[in-house]
């Protein structure tokens, strides 16, 4: 498989902290924006950041339009008509594993002790952005 052809669902917190600071979250949405492998997001994950960036972060709306618009252009957006019940101490988590099972994600990168305490699901590596850059980098590039 070749690294253009990996899918990635970035959880709401990886999301978050690309657009606020320069660590690897923001890496590995930026290797996404520059095509590397492909971001795959749903409407439920946007909304969530929508609500977090304006209600948590108190950002202005024409920034809040900003991101979204970049992510609108980066990213594959998919429908998921399943609903999971794998996340229990979070069933709100449960949206970003019913994305990657509906768009055929290889990984799920997230900071969520939640997710990341799964490991793995159906075969969708669930890992922080630290392990992700590092299985990428390992496996796929020169």
């Amino acid at each position: 498989m070749s690294l253009k052809m990996i899918r990635v669902v970035p959880d709401t917190n990886i999301l978050i902290s690309s657009i606020f600071w320069k660590g690897k979250p923001y890496q590995v949405i930026k290797g996404g924006f520059e095509g590397k492998y492909r971001l795959i997001l749903s409407a439920e994950i946007l909304a969530e950041l929508i609500n977090k960036l304006s209600d948590k972060f108190t950002l202005p709306q024409d920034r809040i339009e900003d991101e979204v618009n970049l992510l609108f252009h980066y990213c594959d957006f998919i429908e998921h008509k399943i609903k999971l019940e794998i996340v229990k101490d979070d069933p709100s988590d449960n949206k970003i594993i019913e994305c990657a099972i509906s768009g055929a994600a290889h990984y799920i990168v997230t900071g969520d002790p939640h997710l990341k305490n799964i490991k793995e699901y159906k075969g969708i590596k669930i890992v922080s952005p630290d392990k992700f850059l590092s299985e990428i980098k390992q496996h796929f590039l020169p």
